[in-house]
């Protein structure tokens, strides 16, 4: 059966009130696009992460960005003018680390396979509906809008589907399984190199229980790949046992990877139609997969990391870093770590139509150690050994300062030829910056980076081009952030500045007064209150799921072990729920026509107080003439704020 849009027999009831058919186009083009408009904000996508997409069908325990509940879940966000998903790392993770920053590059999560789409006849019916079923996960608590994923349960749910669906047996003559072997034939021919050095990896991780390379037994296979590029014959009859031996599990990594390249290449078809974005999140880290296949793009013993808010002083991330003396050839092509980097960027956006570059500044001036000088004594890292600085302080590592040239020579040139300028994406530029840093990134390429409201104030910033969010995938619920005495009480929540920012126009005190009066009485008025501010400092803007849909759950705790960390996600009852908390007595989704009316009306107040400065004779006739101009979408914004606060 083909999968397609939820059905009743999966839908929860509805005893809320939601958008009729009628009204829909009025709520999306005549009053939230026309707010953007007036706002300037060109873009707003939602911070969530493969992970934490919902699924209703035969849940296996883990939601999926290119399920068929996606679809629906988007559909949902594009009436409410969201125009895109920012998305985490896509690569595959490890029952060891859950984080998808610990993830692969290339290879991509199996577990974001939608194995109910492997019932249909353009996957030749490898799977049944009934066996799928089998492994459903059951949730007992269907009425939240929140779950967690069981990772565990998911991991061997999907290596038992994956084994079966690649061990049916299809009709020789069935035009469905003739179509999919000449696509996937298509596949091996494109990739399947690339595939097998990842088997590979995969298989001899599996033989010697690590991933840890170094550590393994047989010199051979700690180099093997290398090895083999140079026809070593050792390697090749290495090669050759290793495939006798597990020859199956290679072919059922490669028919993997072969099974989400199709499906996310469907997705984003699917998308296209749309005209929503996904934003692949470019990992400033490399997996110890890559580290093995790619081993002469880096620098022999140095790491990455980050010099302040680790456990022992500086952040030890352990990620390899790339050579700077291989980054450029003598002729200016790239040497095999510019190369590196360059099919880095170039598989996010092979899969997404956007990218978030993952800590810029590793691409200009990473902190990087010697794992050697790395020693801890009592619990404290011996520092009179320890050797680590900015890359821009350690001639001997980058004598030419080519670092700074990955940017601009490499970069740029990527987005490029992809049809992406430096505003369409996302740079995440958080944290001390060095001068090496600033000279290259902000003084010669000025580029944006992100305004982040947690503890910034929107007032006077002047960086429209940044992205702008109050929250990420590593930080609290706004209404959560309201608990901490240091966001409550800080310079950038305070509600005399937020009543005053919102209700700039000195005529409108009165208003600028109840404002903090409710702020103060109410911490999710000082909630809306904040991202009415965050709709009028930026064209980009991003809200977390957990904010939008009122979820009080944290998905991650920045820097924090937690059990939770990175399970939490969408239910499957995820639109009836966001309905059903608008239309509560105690509201904690974001009811986005009541928050647009107050920027709209923030930027009319900041025009107005523009003109007092500019012409304060024709202020006044100003005022009127724009609040005559602006009063019918102020009228359709608060029409539809009360249409979603009724009860059905």
């Amino acid at each position: 059966m083909q999968v397609g849009k939820i059905t009743s027999a999966y839908a929860a009831p509805v005893f809320q009130r939601r958008l009729r058919d009628n009204e829909k186009i009025e709520y999306k083009h005549d009053t939230i696009r026309q707010a953007y408009d007036f706002l300037g904000v060109k873009n707003v996508s939602m911070v969530i992460h493969g992970s934490s997409f919902p699924v209703v069908q035969n849940d296996l325990g883990i939601g999926s960005p290119f399920n068929s509940t996606s679809r629906d879940l988007i559909e949902m966000e594009i009436l409410h003018g969201f125009s895109g998903n920012q998305l985490g790392p896509l690569g595959e993770i490890s029952r060891k680390d859950l984080s998808p920053y610990a993830s692969t590059v290339w290879a991509k999560n199996k577990l974001f396979i939608d194995a109910n789409e492997l019932t249909t006849d353009k996957y030749a019916n490898i799977l049944d509906e009934k066996t799928i079923a089998q492994y459903a996960v059951k949730y007992k608590d269907k009425n939240s809008a929140d779950a967690y994923s069981k990772f565990y349960e998911a991991f061997e749910n999907y290596d038992l589907l994956i084994d079966k669906a690649y061990n049916t047996k299809v009709k020789l003559k069935d035009p469905n399984a003739l179509k999919l072997n000449e696509e996937y034939t298509k596949f091996k021919n494109s990739d399947g190199q690339r595939v097998m050095k990842e088997a590979l990896f995969v298989i001899l991780t599996k033989i010697y229980g690590t991933d840890e390379f170094d550590k393994w037994e047989n010199p051979t296979d700690k180099n093997l790949i290398n090895l083999l590029n140079d026809r070593n014959s050792e390697a090749l009859e290495r090669y050759k046992y290793l495939m006798s031996r597990n020859g199956n599990d290679a072919g059922r990594y490669c028919f993997t990877q072969f099974l989400l390249d199709k499906q996310m290449h469907e997705h984003k078809e699917f998308r296209k139609s749309s005209d929503f974005k996904y934003i692949a999140d470019m990992l400033a880290g490399t997996s110890k997969m890559e580290e093995y296949i790619y081993s002469e793009a880096f620098l022999k013993n140095m790491r990455m990391g980050c010099p302040y808010g680790g456990t022992y002083g500086p952040q030890l991330w352990d990620f390899p870093v790339p050579d700077p003396k291989k980054l450029f050839k003598p002729d200016g092509t790239l040497g095999e770590a510019g190369e590196f980097i360059k099919a880095k960027l170039e598989s996010a956006l092979e899969d997404c139509e956007s990218v978030r570059i993952d800590h810029a500044m590793g691409l200009v001036d990473p902190y990087v150690y010697d794992k050697n000088s790395v020693e801890i004594v009592n619990g404290q890292l011996n520092s009179g050994k320890f050797r680590g600085d900015n890359i821009s302080n350690m001639p001997d590592l980058d004598p030419e300062g080519k670092y700074k040239l990955i940017l601009e020579r490499i970069v740029l040139p990527v987005l490029e030829e992809h049809g992406l300028k430096p505003e369409n994406v996302v740079w995440e530029d958080l944290g001390a910056q060095t001068a090496a840093f600033q000279e290259v990134y902000e003084n010669k390429l000025h580029l944006p980076g992100i305004t982040q409201l947690e503890w910034q104030r929107a007032e006077n910033l002047n960086k429209r081009k940044n992205v702008s969010y109050i929250g990420a995938h590593d930080s609290q619920p706004a209404l959560k952030m309201m608990e901490q005495s240091w966001i409550r009480d800080g310079n950038a929540w305070q509600p005399e500045y937020l009543a005053g920012y919102l209700n700039y126009d000195p005529t409108r005190k009165e208003e600028s007064s109840a404002l903090k009066n409710k702020i103060i009485a109410n911490p999710m008025e000082r909630v809306k209150a904040k991202f009415a501010e965050l709709f009028t400092c930026s064209d980009n803007i991003q809200i977390s799921f957990a904010d939008f849909f009122g979820i009080d759950k944290v998905y991650n705790y920045g820097g924090t072990k937690v059990d939770t960390n990175w399970k939490l996600r969408l239910n499957s009852n995820f639109e009836d729920s966001y309905y059903k908390n608008l239309s509560s007595d105690n509201p904690t989704a974001l009811n986005l026509p009541e928050i647009l009316k107050m920027s709209v009306r923030a930027k009319m107040d900041m025009m107005i107080v523009d003109k007092m400065k500019s012409d304060p004779n024709g202020a006044e006739h100003f005022r009127k003439s724009l609040n005559a101009r602006m009063q019918p979408l102020l009228d359709r914004l608060d029409k539809f704020a009360s249409i979603l606060k009724e009860k059905e």
